[in-house]
Formats: C-alpha cells, structure tokens, sequence
C-alpha cells in the first residue's frame, strides 16, 4: 500500500473544534495518524503549509443519480472537495423498480437531466443498481436513498389515491428489502407526483421501517412558500410519530411574501430538537432554486402520470384553469422575468435555453402562463428551470446554524459534456461559495463551523461512522483548500466553470485532484449502511 504524509497544513477536522497545525498519514485508503508525522515514515510528501486539510465534504441532498453515468469522475463534485455524493433526493430516484413498471419508472426519473445505462432500467433493486453503477467506475462515493416515488410507482402507480392495505405492505416489504441491502434511508418529493400524493399515515407507515432499521427519513416537504410552516410541522410529526430521524430538505422560504419564514421554520425545527425529535436539515448557499418547470402545474393535473398531465395540458376544457393555476404558481416564484429555463430536450427549442419564459412569452407575443403551457406540451414536460425566489434573510440565517448540513441540490456535472444545458451554478460552486463568500467575505460563520457542516454533520446525521472526520482509522477522504483564496467561479451566466483554491482532493487515498486538476484517478464506492 502506497503511503503519503501531508506535512504542515491546519488540521480543521470536521468536528467543529478549532483549528490546529499538523501532518496527517495516508496509508492505502485510511488516515493512519495526525498530528506530528517523523519524516521518512512516508514514501512521499506532500507539503500543505498555509493550506487546510479538512475531511473530503459529504453532499448531503444530490441528484447525481443519471449523471453518474455520464460523469462517472464526479467532475464538478470532486472539483469542490465532495467526495461522497447523497444521492436519490426528493422522492426521485432508481430503486426499487417493479417488473411492468419500468416505463413509469424511467418518465419519472426524466426530471433528472443526464443518461440512464444502455437498455434503461434493468434492475430491481438497491443491489442491482449498485452493481450498474459499480460498473461505471465512479470516481467519488456514493450513498443512495430509497425513493418514496419510486416505491409508489412500484406498488401503485401514478394515481391519485390512497394506496389499499396490501399496497401499502407490498411499498413496506420493498422499502425494507433496500434498507437491508445498504441504502441509509428514504427521501420524500411532496411536491412531486406520485410522491405528492401520500398522506401523513402513509408517510409514517413507511417511516416505521426507517425507524426499525435506524436509518434517515429526508423530505422535500410538501410546501416551502404558504404552507411552509404547516409542511414542516408535517414532517416532524412524522418523526415523532414513527422514531423515524428526519432531514428536511434545502430548508427555504419560497417567495417574497414569504421571506423571513424560512427563519421561523428554523426556530420551529430547533424547538422541536429540544422536545426530543431528531430532526435536521440542509441549505444551498443560493437565492435561486431550480426544478422541473412542472412545478408550476398543479398536482391534480399530473394524477396518472406524465401522458395524462400532457393530455390535460391539451384540453380546451381544463385550459383557463391551468393557466390561471400556472400564473398564480409563477407569481409567487417571482414571476415569469425570475424563471429561466435549463434544460429543454428538443433542438428547435434549444434556443429557450438560457432565456426566461418571459422571453419566450415576449417572442411568440402570448401570456407567460400560456408559454409555460406551451413548452410543457413541446418538450412532454421535459423542461428544467431555475426560480429565482429566495431572500438573503433567510438564507443568511439558515446558514449560521449548526443543525443544518450544507447541500447542493445538483448533479455531478463536466464543462464539456453538459455545455448545452445552463444549470443552476450550485453543481460547480456550493462548498467553496460558503467557504470563500460566507465564510471569508461575509464573516457570518466560522471555518470551523463551515467545516463541520459539509462534513462532520452530515456524517452524523446518516450515522456514517468512518468518513466526515480528520481521524486516524477514518478513510482517506480529504479536501485540501487554500482559505485566502477558495471561492466558487460558477454563477447563473456561466454555470460550467470550476472552483478556485482547491488544489488537492483525496478520495479513499486516491488522488482524485492535483493542483487543481482532475487526475482521472478517483475510487469511489458505493457505500452500504450495515
């Protein structure tokens, strides 16, 4: 096994303790000591001076599930010092998958941009997608969720409907079986169908497995402008009513009528905390989100499934109730000026990409609501956007606190390869915009701290026992940074451009960047929870 010391960088080591000057020992995939390393016990040296050597950051909210496919280094992760990626978020992921279901299954992970393997779905399970993943030689780790929109896809479909007692035992028996092969928990997408339809006694069924297995319910709850308070109050329900751990996630006050809330569900988290609920969250360091533009269309419109969505898209009958619906929907995400489309999957509309629906609107001199209406129909309802919704004052907030794990809400991305889509920049600049922006710039959160939340705490909160710290016996994931001079470079014009000051990443032991290049020699696993 190759050995390497890192000599002379401070040691800030994830647990939110301060900082201290030291050498960390690599041999093969583990830190084997830190601290003060004699010299020659290594065969190289790396010298870190001026440097931080902190554990390689945990994604704790991705969505990197097609993308590892066609970035199977993690190009744009690894670039930021991520090393494990958590992926399968908001309900939307590949497992479990039922015999006869596949289709279904595949049109709901179109909301995901990037590939699916040659053939498509051809698994069932956590272990038959591991495997098609393993093939793929990722390049970062992996932690995978069972996705409550896929076990509803599996055992119901795509009604809206509760689902009958046998449903219900057949998405439990389901759940259970990928917790026993290694996924760490479930993730809930309650503004996305099918997931949206599942009530709170469904949820809490579902969250008894977690709680059996003593793994981790994440949700994107069911409302994050109006009915923020009441979706969060939903979700710690649920964890008290079924053990369950919970993650709310990218924890957000949607609209500006709504700014400020984010903070009040925060306090809402906290009191629950102290009431003996083990709850947390995450946040991307962003005044914009970005989603399918579906979103903006109701739930009922989208019961049965995307064709039925794209036939009542179509129905004179239904048409001033959508619109006037979309427009209502639009308005409070700020309007159609504040929502620019990503991704489109058509090359007569290419041209979309980059441009607001305003800009479209303008173009084709109709409503907004009605150029959404449009391109949902064009694209089968294949449109990604970015909203630009969000107010400093939560977003500050949030970020200051110590139960809230940093989390992008993107993809594992390559300049190259996905030019053509124009993405929110939170896939190339997460970690080093909090660390260079809010850290450095803004002072509103200590290294230490900062630290601690892209990886001691989300370690904690997945209980994954041997990453996230700077800790002998713990792997040899790390993320060597420059703090004067670490900053993101991506913004919302130019989205595909790497970080600055990160000049060294390792992932188990490999070093996946070098002097701030991709080595192409990342190992990534798929990790298992035991």
């Amino acid at each position: 096994m190759g050995s390497i010391v890192l000599r002379g960088g401070t040691i800030i080591d994830g647990s939110g303790s301060p900082g201290y000057r030291g050498d960390v020992l690599l041999v093969g995939d583990q830190i084997r000591a830190v601290g003060e390393v004699e010299r020659g016990l290594a065969g190289r040296e790396i010298d870190v001076a001026g440097l931080v050597v902190a554990p390689g950051f945990i994604d704790l909210h991705t969505h990197t599930d097609r993308k590892i496919f066609d970035n199977p280094l993690g190009d744009s992760k690894v670039m930021q010092g991520v090393t494990t990626d958590v992926t399968s978020n908001c309900g939307i992921g590949p497992f479990p998958a039922a015999a006869g279901r596949f289709a279904e299954l595949e049109s709901y992970l179109g909301t995901l941009s990037g590939s699916l393997p040659d053939g498509g779905v051809c698994w069932n399970d956590f272990d038959g997608f591991a495997a098609v993943v393993e093939k793929a030689n990722p390049g970062i780790n992996l932690v995978m969720l069972a996705a409550q929109g896929a076990l509803r896809i599996a055992a119901v479909g795509w009604d809206d409907r509760p689902p009958t007692q046998a449903e219900l035992a057949e998405m439990q028996q389901l759940l259970d079986e990928s917790l026993r092969q290694g996924a760490w928990g479930m993730s809930s997408g309650l503004v996305y169908p099918p997931g949206s339809f599942a009530k709170a006694d469904e949820l809490t069924a579902l969250a008894k497995v977690l709680a059996s297995h003593r793994t981790l319910y994440a949700s994107h709850i069911r409302g994050e402008s109006g009915t923020l308070m009441d979706s969060v109050e939903e979700a710690i329900e649920l964890g008290r009513q079924s053990g369950a751990r919970v993650q709310i996630s990218h924890l957000k006050a949607i609209g500006k009528p709504y700014w400020g809330q984010g903070l009040a569900a925060l306090g809402r988290i906290e009191a629950a905390r102290a009431a003996g609920v083990d709850v947390w969250a995450d946040q991307y360091p962003y005044e914009a989100t970005a989603t399918a533009l579906a979103a903006l269309v109701p739930g009922w419109a989208q019961d049965g499934g995307i064709a039925a969505l794209l036939d009542r898209l179509a129905d004179p009958a239904l048409r001033d109730t959508l619109l006037t619906a979309i427009d209502k929907e639009m308005t409070i995400r700020g309007g159609p000026d504040r929502v620019k489309i990503s991704v489109l999957k058509t090359p007569q509309n290419q041209l979309w990409v980059g441009k607001t629906i305003q800009d479209v609107a303008a173009a084709r001199n109709i409503p907004a609501e009605e150029a959404v209406r449009q391109l949902l129909i064009e694209e089968s309802a294949k449109v990604n956007a970015v909203y630009f919704s969000l107010g400093e004052v939560d977003l500050n907030g949030i970020m200051q606190s110590p139960i809230v794990a940093v989390g992008s809400d993107g993809q594992a991305m390559n300049p190259e390869r996905d030019r053509a889509e124009n993405v929110h920049p939170r896939s190339y600049g997460t970690f080093p915009r909090v660390l260079g922006r809010f850290v450095r710039e803004k002072r509103l959160l200590s290294l230490e701290l900062a630290v601690h939340k892209m990886s001691g705490l989300p370690a904690a909160i997945l209980r994954l026992a041997d990453r996230g710290l700077v800790k002998a016996g713990f792997k040899a994931d790390l993320a060597i940074f420059d703090p004067e001079r670490v900053v993101d470079r991506a913004d919302f014009a130019n989205p595909h451009q790497y970080p600055e000051g990160i000049p060294y990443v390792f992932v188990n032991g490999t070093l996946a960047v070098k002097d701030s290049q991709l080595t192409g020699e990342g190992k990534g696993e798929v990790l298992r929870k035991k």
